[in-house]
């Protein structure tokens, strides 16, 4: 048997193996216990984890809403803020403030955050101007200079590029309160956008629901919930008792971090995906992307040398080369047809099968566009790049960028800061 071929079965083989444990495990077969869009009611997801279901039925809406603080900070975003955080000022919920922190913008933020402050009383804006201290990451920083409007028995942090459905605090509200969360936070829809960029968006979710499925991380005795800074929303009660985003001042990730603090004190920390009520386009076009995801992929994996082979290796044998597996045993069956070339190209099939069928099924979840799943080998390949790229800027450049700020090699290790700037504005 020619070693192609002998090397084709075995990785197709071990291909098989893994996508059938994925697909037909019980966090993949449960996921969607945890949606709450807009037909659902909070007691809908009572039965996602079985064993700390609620020991009360829903008793409908409180009579009076808590008052919450609504805090959003945002650089360089005012190509999109009379969307997001327009949509923020036009909830239906009753009791409510939004703080609005424009982080050393250098576009038009300004004006367009005058336009909509004479429009709706109920914003404020603070416009940052401090440069954040040596110990602290940009986007933290930047909430922190909203601590004092915190007096709130609630308080609701978003990123200002997300759309806001007009029930989705309320909606969130009664989940929160039926459940008696400390910290909900509500995955996104992500807007489509290009081809590639879409099936790169389809990589990164298919990654997050094999790593962190949320039947297991909303489990409340997982260490590592999944949060996202894209919706948080708090009991400030136990904000406080954390000591704030103060606690996690040098940590790029900071979603993740702060969620494994509450969770690590015992605070009830959940987690749903909710297309209906929340949405945004996190990147726009394949080079921001790039530059995105770049800056979190190796300090999402800690930094670690050999974490980054394992994983490159993984995306390789699981997700690029799964058509290739089938090309050759296709082209050796037709050449040389036998039991064994036969065989592996029965693998090799079953295998492409399960992946693509699996795929589309996360497609339409994600509801993208019909044949993105296609495209996926592609978007796997585009995030190997995307974390060779990111290691690279580790190891000879000596750090990385983000929002605008450069971070060091030996800060990242900490997840720390150092004080020298990029000059071309980026995101928060």
């Amino acid at each position: 048997m020619p070693i192609v071929l002998w090397l084709t079965g075995i990785l197709s083989s071990v291909a098989l193996l893994v996508w059938m444990a994925i697909i037909f495990g019980p966090s993949t077969r449960r996921n969607h216990l945890f949606t709450y869009n807009l037909p659902h009611h909070p007691d809908d997801l009572d039965g996602a984890i079985p064993q700390e279901r609620p020991d009360h039925p829903w008793q409908g809406d409180p009579s009076a809403w808590p008052a919450v603080l609504i805090v959003a900070p945002g650089r360089n975003e005012a190509h999109v803020l009379d969307q997001t955080l327009g949509s923020l000022c036009r909830l239906s919920y009753p009791n409510y403030h939004v703080v609005f922190i424009d982080d050393q913008s250098t576009d038009s933020t300004a004006e367009v955050c005058q336009r909509l402050v004479a429009q709706y009383p109920h914003l404020s804006i603070i416009y940052n101007q401090k440069d954040p201290p040596a110990d602290w990451a940009g986007k933290v920083w930047a909430i922190h200079q909203a601590d004092h409007f915190i007096t709130t028995p609630w308080v609701l942090f978003t990123d200002s590029d997300m759309v806001h459905h007009p029930d989705s605090l309320t909606r969130a509200m009664r989940l929160a309160l039926h459940r008696k969360i400390d910290l909900l936070t509500l995955l996104p829809w992500m807007t489509p956008g290009g081809a590639i960029e879409q099936a790169v968006m389809l990589t990164a979710t298919l990654a997050i629901q094999r790593l962190a499925p949320l039947p297991l991380v909303n489990r409340s005795t997982h260490p590592m919930p999944l949060t996202a800074g894209a919706y948080m929303l708090f009991r400030s009660a136990a904000y406080d008792a954390i000591g704030r985003h103060a606690t996690i001042r040098g940590h790029i990730i900071e979603d993740l971090a702060i969620g494994r603090r509450m969770r690590a004190q015992g605070f009830r920390v959940f987690t749903t995906y909710s297309p209906d009520l929340l949405s945004g386009r996190m990147y726009h076009g394949l080079g921001d992307t790039f530059r995105g995801m770049k800056k979190n992929a190796f300090t999402g994996i800690n930094c670690s040398l050999l974490w980054g082979i394992l994983v490159q290796f993984s995306l390789l044998i699981f997700g690029v080369l799964v058509p290739v597996y089938l090309f050759v045993a296709a082209a050796f069956a037709l050449r040389h047809p036998g039991a064994a070339s036969l065989g592996i190209l029965a693998i090799a099939a079953a295998l492409n099968t399960l992946f693509f069928i699996h795929a589309r099924r996360v497609r339409i979840e994600a509801r993208q566009n019909p044949g993105i799943e296609f495209l996926l080998p592609l978007g796997v390949l585009f995030s190997m790049l995307v974390l060779c790229g990111s290691m690279w800027d580790f190891y000879v450049h000596g750090g990385s960028i983000w929002a605008g700020r450069r971070y060091s090699k030996s800060n990242i290790d900490h997840t720390a800061p150092i004080l020298s700037h990029d000059h071309h504005p980026q995101n928060t």
